[in-house]
């Protein structure tokens, strides 16, 4: 299992936040995709 709790992030102090306190829990066997429009935080999730 893979599990993510709280996970926030901005690329600057002042900036908006691109995510905010992701929960994300994966177990064996499950396919997980992101999907979002450009800049919604794909990459940096």
């Amino acid at each position: 299992m893979i599990a993510l709790e709280g996970v926030s992030k901005r690329w600057t102090s002042d900036g908006p936040w691109v995510v905010r306190d992701l929960a994300l829990h994966v177990a064996r066997g499950e396919l997980v995709a992101l999907i979002g429009a450009s800049g919604c935080g794909k990459t940096t999730t």
